[in-house]
């Protein structure tokens, strides 16, 4: 079945790295910007630079989950890499069978919380070799304030991304390596995550930015989601 007429030209995909079960530990994902397709294969371009292409490990038959909204439905597919075709451009071919979903939306809550983070002043590799280094350092018991400068932020929080308070200039697609406190005594989390919307600024000259995580550990993300959804069920239970 011809699955390029779901991927039209510039519809935004998130690709979601497949792993087996047993290696599965951290949420892998970049977003692609289609360029073209067939009925067997996509093309994307990749919104991290020039070389955004040669920054990321790309290997042949590599396994992707596309991710996308068409026509007010979540569309799920997998597609294995093809190749190179420029240095930010890609070929996926299509695997398996097209799924019709419902996209899984977190609960979100706005909070004060303790957050660092450093502003991708490198390419896409740069900033995935950070959030290793940073996670090894963090694990081997690094006080994550030798890692980053931390302040009392206010932020919207999710399992997915959050949106934070940063200064402009902020650049689609921007990266930002997150360091945050839960208050749940079990460490801090580290994230890479993107810029996926900005909006206006504050007063203060800050722009609200909404940012979607990349690369994060399933167990942080997992925290993440529960320390949320326990937050905003006591705010319910109080509210009653």
């Amino acid at each position: 079945m011809s699955y390029g007429r779901y991927f039209p030209t510039g519809q935004k995909t998130f690709l979601k790295r497949v792993f087996a079960e047993e290696q599965r530990t951290s949420l892998d994902t970049i977003t692609g910007y289609v360029t073209g397709s067939e009925a067997d294969h996509v093309d994307f371009s990749l919104p991290y630079g020039s070389d955004a292409a040669n920054d990321y490990p790309f290997e042949p038959g590599m396994l992707f989950e596309l991710l996308c909204d068409n026509r007010g439905l979540g569309l799920r597919l997998q597609a294995s890499f093809v190749e190179r075709t420029s240095g930010r451009d890609i070929r996926l071919r299509f695997e398996g069978n097209l799924e019709f979903i419902s996209r899984r939306h977190y609960r979100r809550i706005d909070v004060t919380a303790w957050v660092g983070f450093k502003r991708g002043t490198g390419n896409l590799a740069a900033m995935r070799a950070a959030w290793e280094d940073s996670l090894k350092q963090l694990q081997a018991g690094v006080a994550a304030e030798q890692l980053a400068e931390f302040q009392k932020y206010p932020i919207n929080l999710a399992g997915g991304g959050m949106r934070l308070p940063v200064r402009a200039p902020v650049d689609p697609a921007e990266l930002f390596l997150i360091f945050l406190s839960l208050g749940d005594k079990r460490g801090i989390v580290c994230a890479l995550a993107e810029v996926v919307w900005t909006g206006r600024p504050g007063d203060d000259g800050a722009l609200p930015a909404g940012l979607r995580f990349l690369n994060i550990l399933e167990s942080d993300q997992q925290r993440i989601d529960q320390v949320t959804s326990e937050l905003l069920n006591r705010l319910e239970q109080a509210g009653r």
